[in-house]
């Protein structure tokens, strides 16, 4: 079966590389501006085959449909880069991740060529070039998903929200759809301190000998949660209004994790 899963994933991902450099030469040619929105429904696809190949059932609770045709911040809570398969298959999104994720196998080209916008972590004056870049294409027409936490986590605690990233939607006067993600079960069983890292990927945890535990999975079953949409619009555009901004989504999407793993 990992056998299996893991070819399936290679020619998937080869037919994505390939069709994806066409759709970068093809915007290219025509000159489009609009570059990320379309690159991003096609990661939509990618992301939804491979959640398939994975075998993670998704239970969807409330309005997806409110999500903006253009320009929307969907913010989640944040467990492990399975995180971007399950939410990169119901949002078409560009993604904001770690500098390190570049580096990866497979993982981190799939990531450039999907827009993805690299912060990192361990230089805080590049913080402003994150906001600049959140800004363009939220502009361009894409949706960002993003993680405000900064990083995974067991999922045992929720960290605070970064206030910085926020800048971006607030500049734009976005729309910020916050989501609530929650692993209720791994291979019919309940998921639990025992299990859970079969899912999650935090803090120093290796990528590949984490994947290839990953495709041995049988199944895995997930609530995907979506809150009412915040009007940037109702904060102001400084410090004191990123905070309140940040502390608001904090306590939509802790809200429901508490409510779904209670």
């Amino acid at each position: 079966m990992r056998w299996a899963k893991f070819a399936a994933i290679v020619s998937l991902w080869v037919c994505f590389f390939g069709l994806v450099v066409l759709a970068h030469l093809w915007i290219s040619l025509l000159r489009l501006t609009n570059r990320w929105e379309i690159i991003s429904r096609l990661t939509y696809s990618f992301a939804f085959l491979l959640r398939t190949i994975l075998n993670i059932k998704v239970t969807l609770d409330g309005d997806a449909w409110q999500i903006e045709k253009s320009g929307t911040v969907i913010i989640s809570n944040h467990l492990s880069y399975v995180d971007g398969f399950v939410l990169g298959s119901i949002f078409p999104v560009v993604f904001v991740s770690k500098r390190e994720v570049k580096k990866w196998p497979v993982m981190g080209l799939w990531a450039t060529l999907c827009g993805t916008i690299f912060i990192n972590r361990q230089k805080k004056d590049e913080v402003g070039l994150l906001v600049v870049e959140m800004s363009r294409k939220l502009k361009e027409g894409a949706n960002i998903l993003l993680f405000p936490e900064g990083r995974a986590t067991n999922g045992e605690r929720m960290l605070p929200f970064q206030t910085a990233p926020l800048a971006a939607p607030l500049r734009n006067r976005s729309v910020i759809v916050p989501v609530t993600l929650v692993y209720k079960r791994i291979d019919d069983k309940a998921v639990s301190k025992a299990n859970r890292d079969l899912i999650y990927c935090y803090d120093d945890t290796a990528f590949v000998p984490h994947i290839w535990r990953l495709l041995s999975l049988r199944n895995i079953e997930a609530v995907v949660t979506v809150g009412l949409k915040i009007e940037c619009c109702r904060y102001e555009d400084n410090s004191a209004g990123r905070k309140k901004l940040a502390l608001d989504c904090y306590n939509r999407v802790l809200g429901r994790a508490n409510a779904l793993t209670n």
